[in-house]
């Protein structure tokens, strides 16, 4: 094809390239009002097929009415002064439908320097809009919850120091209760269906104090589901239950049993009951503590928490007001047991064993240095940057500790060496979600962080 064919051809391919880009072109006339536009633009604001006419002021009824003065304004201006006109607003088109749009349009004057026409475009921007909409709610959300994060760790602490006789109880307490925080928070952003699951959450605790679940049943549906708020407070609920139950209630001792009975009540109430029974009996004077008070206030008064410290075991009622419930997905959970088996401790010196620590904060990276040499490895690191650990590489560890992220960076590129070499490997990392790891990751141990200090251990020894 020749050069003057193509130009000849040019109009097919600006038609093609407006249908494609969804952009709805316009020209107005400054004398008259009349406009006229393709059929994208008319259909951006509700229309099957053009309108026999359009103006300003037609389009100017489909502005929202609070926007209206504002376009209006720019629009004269552009006509007056040879300005650019260039906007966003909201419509509502000609079904009734909401929307966003942005739109521009430049002058072209006549010979005597006035504004004959305006030409533009006009595009619907309401997904990008509603992006943005999310991503302002995420942002504050995520500053309000890191705000209150700090500040129930701040409780946690000055509450845990009260109560802890040695330094080892205190750090046991609280890092205990960290866990707690960070199981929740792993409910809020998982996926929709298993955040709000009462299944799910209980799956969730119950992973943290695994080897428990032979001596506590579960009497009743577990198909309830709760909104994120809830489902935070039911986590720290039954962490504190579980906790309180370990160290001093029915599961204290052998011959000790809890049973959790759900019903329904009134009003759409859900209602959890926790009963012990078998254990110590409870000393009548109790001192209310954090975990008490956790407890009776978690539920923010979309539900209430009762305890009962009966001779015979602690009895606990939790009740969730139909505000803190969700409708069932559509897909709803499939049924399980509720049941999770512990892997067995290892006990097992490292001495000898190099392992590599890939770990760009100062902190972590210390911890983890700490806990690897008081078992007697060597370590390597931290590394801190994925240039420095492929580096290191040339020494030959014989494990490797791998954070994914570093910064701005990842490490799949130290994942790939690393199986390239045959150097095994566990990933550390506070990511939630995996789905989209390097195919190099595929074998390797996931530990989620915060981390208990046995599951690190546990991944690093099945390798040495």
């Amino acid at each position: 094809m020749d050069d003057s064919s193509f130009l000849n051809e040019g109009g097919d391919h600006l038609d093609l390239l407006l249908a494609t880009s969804e952009i709805g072109v316009w020209e107005l006339d400054a004398a008259t009002g009349d406009a006229v536009r393709n059929l994208r633009h008319d259909q951006i604001f509700g229309h099957d097929a053009l309108l026999d006419r359009w103006s300003a002021e037609i389009f100017l009824t489909y502005v929202f009415e609070e926007d209206r003065e504002r376009v209006g304004e720019l629009l004269r201006s552009a006509l007056k002064d040879g300005e650019p006109w260039a906007f966003e607003a909201r419509i509502r088109r000609a079904d009734g439908v909401d929307r966003w749009i942005s739109a521009r349009g430049v002058p072209r004057l006549a010979p005597s320097g006035e504004v004959s026409k305006l030409i533009g475009h006009v595009i619907d921007i309401t997904e990008l809009k509603q992006n943005e909409d999310r991503l302002k709610l995420l942002s504050r959300e995520l500053n309000h919850r890191v705000s209150n994060t700090f500040t129930i760790m701040n409780s946690m602490i000055r509450h845990a120091s009260k109560k802890a006789s040695t330094v080892e109880q205190f750090a046991e307490t609280l890092m205990e209760r960290l866990g707690a925080l960070a199981r929740s928070n792993r409910v809020l952003v998982a996926e929709e269906a298993k955040r709000s699951s009462l299944r799910e959450i209980l799956t969730m605790e119950m992973e943290a104090f695994a080897g428990w679940q032979k001596r506590i049943s579960i009497n009743g549906t577990t198909d309830f589901w709760f909104s994120g708020e809830a489902s935070e407070a039911l986590a720290m609920i039954f962490h504190e239950l579980l906790t309180n139950a370990v160290k001093h209630g029915a599961l204290s001792i052998s011959s000790g049993h809890v049973a959790i009975d759900i019903s329904t009540g009134p009003d759409r109430q859900v209602r959890i009951d926790w009963v012990e029974t078998g254990g110590p009996a409870l000393p009548r004077d109790r001192r209310q503590g954090i975990g008490s008070t956790i407890l009776q206030n978690a539920m923010r008064g979309e539900g209430s928490v009762t305890l009962d410290f009966a001779p015979e075991g602690l009895i606990c009622r939790i009740v969730v007001n139909d505000g803190f419930q969700r409708e069932v997905p559509e897909a709803p959970l499939a049924p399980s047991t509720l049941s999770v088996e512990e892997p067995p401790a290892v006990d097992k010196s490292f001495s000898g064993v190099r392992v590599m620590v890939v770990e760009d904060d100062p902190i972590i990276g210390l911890d983890l240095s700490d806990i690897l040499k008081a078992r007697g490895a060597t370590v390597m690191g931290p590394f801190t940057t994925v240039a420095t650990a492929l580096v290191a590489l040339r020494e030959g560890p014989d494990v490797a500790l791998l954070d994914l992220n570093l910064g701005q960076e990842t490490t799949d590129d130290v994942a790939r060496q690393l199986s390239k070499l045959s150097i095994p490997f566990v990933v550390l990392s506070g990511q939630n979600d995996f789905s989209s790891l390097d195919e190099a990751f595929a074998t390797a141990p996931l530990i989620s962080k915060p981390f208990r200090e046995q599951d690190l251990l546990n991944g690093l020894a099945r390798f040495v």
